[in-house]
């Protein structure tokens, strides 16, 4: 896959609130050009997963 189909990907998984896939596609983006956009998008995931799902991710 190209760099744009993993962020669109992505989109697709956050849309859907599947972080996990979500998370990883921007990181196959990532690995294809680290100067992606893919980078920024992950940040801001990460920061959101961080905020409300403390939980799912630190039981």
């Amino acid at each position: 896959m190209t760099e744009q189909e993993w962020i669109a990907k992505g989109k697709e998984a956050y849309a859907r609130q599947d972080w996990k896939t979500c998370l990883d596609a921007y990181a196959e983006a990532t690995k294809l050009n680290p100067a992606s956009e893919a980078v920024e998008l992950r940040k801001m995931t990460m920061n959101i997963v961080e905020f409300y799902c403390k939980d799912r991710f630190n039981p």
